[in-house]
């Protein structure tokens, strides 16, 4: 029913009538034989079926002109089959095969010839429909592949750029471009969370770009803050912002609300500890290769992540004193150490404090080694309020404390080591018991050209024992050459006197506030500065 009124056209060029009745009757009702002049220039198809083959008699054939014979070979949709006169030469099996036919059947035709033809023709377009499937699902299998392959890759160069820093802010950046070759990424921000140090909520770290407008600012805070509690099921207790991109131009940056914005938790060893957040497209639709990649990519990822946040807090460990929370003594020399080659280098002032708690072991000894330990950490907080960023406080050892002082003159120092002395014996360092009160003592010293390090710490430490010396509570500062004092005891209103530490700060003071100078109060004691000399130090 089908076949009949839908038949498969065949096409006959140039057949006689009495072949094309013979080739349609063989063929039986499922096909439908036209038969075109032998000078007929276009070859249709009908719309009544797929065309499925041509009949073509070797004299036509061979009386066609070069240009339609080859025109006719292209056509490989169209299956020909040649018909040989009867009594003619035998045409040979290659070179039928050379001109493109299927197959060739002599003259007279019979049912038996034209059905053998056609199952031929049936077979070809079977093994042809075989191989154009085999041939899709090769290609299909071959992009698979390829974009598995470009996955892998992906993941590769991302896992190999992430584990190649243990700076969190680092692999955040090159994440941020590796990522771009997956999905377009406009923004990239981060936060890290961990228990605070008083137990009581959390402490949560914002990676952000540094150089948004006030309001792009606080909404991608608001979304990481927000993100961190639905996650972690626990309340932020404090935050602090670190920047993604320092030292670059304010540039406008899109809120979170601009397009598309996905949250990927970060989790390590089945604990989550921090989530990344990525503003893309809004029309983005992800594929699901896609997705797996970009799951294993934030898996790899949050491993790096997760290094470089246990690596920045053993370095802590290692760098920091456990008690006072600042630097410790092996942290403070290889500082100490940077800074003496930036001072050789660039030719810039670099300053050194000690200074000593003054009868720390009667504290201990009257209010216990708990109060020792809070006068210890108050001392350290004290120093890091009164201190620049770029300046460097450190536990020395016990209860001595050292301070580094870049780009700073010994002048400079000085002024600083009596202000900070003088903040100590103002400060009660009882915490909720007796009030206790200490003094301290401090050497200063400078860096001159072509010293050493140890010189420095050798030079501030023998102002450090002469102000012990002298009876505490005073700053003491070394001289550059034998005889010559950095600080007198004489009346600096006198002729050739120089002006205490005390008298400088006083001074300062006054020119500050416009107000006259503070008489010495009695009993004050002086600060004085002996001769002391150490090598090239100042």
């Amino acid at each position: 029913m089908y076949a009949a009124e839908h038949p498969e056209i065949m096409w006959g060029l140039g057949l006689d009538p009495d072949t094309a009745a013979i080739i349609e009757q063989s063929a039986g009702p499922g096909f439908a034989l036209r038969n075109l002049p032998a000078d007929a220039v276009a070859w249709m198809r009908g719309h009544e079926g797929q065309s499925q083959c041509a009949w073509i008699p070797l004299a036509v054939w061979a009386g066609m002109p070069k240009s339609r014979r080859k025109a006719c070979r292209a056509m490989d949709s169209l299956r020909r089959i040649l018909v040989v006169d009867e009594g003619g030469e035998p045409v040979e099996t290659e070179q039928v095969l050379a001109e493109g036919f299927l197959t060739a059947v002599s003259a007279p035709l019979t049912r038996y010839k034209v059905r053998d033809a056609l199952l031929r023709v049936r077979e070809l377009d079977s093994l042809s429909a075989d191989l154009r499937r085999k041939t899709e699902e090769i290609m299909l299998e071959r992009e698979l592949l390829t974009r598995k392959s470009n996955h892998l890759s992906f993941l590769n160069r991302m896992l190999s750029r992430a584990t190649a820093s243990l700076d969190a802010a680092t692999i955040l950046t090159k994440a941020r471009s590796d990522l771009r070759h997956l999905l377009p990424v406009d923004v990239l921000c981060a936060v890290f969370w961990s228990r605070a140090a008083s137990g009581s909520g959390l402490e949560a770290e914002l990676y952000m770009h540094c150089l948004m407008g006030p309001e792009e600012n606080a909404a991608w805070q608001e979304v990481l803050l927000t993100a961190t509690e639905r996650l972690s099921g626990v309340k932020v207790a404090d935050s602090r912002q670190v920047c993604l991109t320092p030292g670059r131009h304010m540039r406008q940056t899109p809120t979170p609300t601009a397009g598309r914005l996905l949250m990927l938790p970060l989790s390590a060893g089945g604990e989550g500890f921090g989530c990344l957040a990525l503003l893309t497209d809004k029309d983005l639709r992800l594929a699901k290769d896609q997705v797996q990649t970009l799951n294993a990519a934030v898996n790899h990822l949050a491993l790096a992540l997760r290094n470089a946040l246990l690596f920045r807090q053993m370095k802590s460990m290692a760098d920091h004193d456990g008690l006072t929370r600042i630097a410790n003594r092996r942290r403070f020399e290889e500082r100490l150490q940077e800074e003496a080659q930036r001072h050789d280098r660039y030719d810039l002032p670099l300053s050194l404090i000690l200074m000593d708690l003054d009868h720390f072991k009667v504290i201990n000894d009257t209010y216990g080694h708990q109060t020792g330990d809070a006068v210890l950490r108050g001392t350290a907080a004290l120093l890091v309020e009164s201190l620049r960023s770029t300046d460097l406080p450190a536990r020395y050892g016990g209860e001595e404390f050292a301070v580094i002082l870049p780009h700073t003159s010994r002048d400079q120092a000085a002024l600083l080591a009596e202000r900070i002395r003088m903040r100590v014996a103002d400060r009660n360092f009882g915490e909720n018991q007796a009030e206790v009160r200490l003094t301290v003592s401090a050497g200063v010293a400078a860096l001159g050209p072509g010293a050493r390090s140890e010189e420095l710490v050798s030079l501030a430490d023998q102002a450090l024992y002469l102000a012990k010396n002298g009876g505490r509570n005073r700053v003491v500062v070394g001289g550059p050459d034998e005889g010559q004092l950095g600080l007198s005891e004489a009346d600096p209103d006198a002729a050739g006197g120089s002006p205490t530490v005390e008298d400088v700060v006083d001074a300062a003071t006054a020119a500050e506030e416009g107000m006259p100078r503070r008489a010495r109060q009695p009993g004050a004691a002086r600060k004085t500065v002996p001769p002391l000399r150490a090598g090239g130090a100042l």
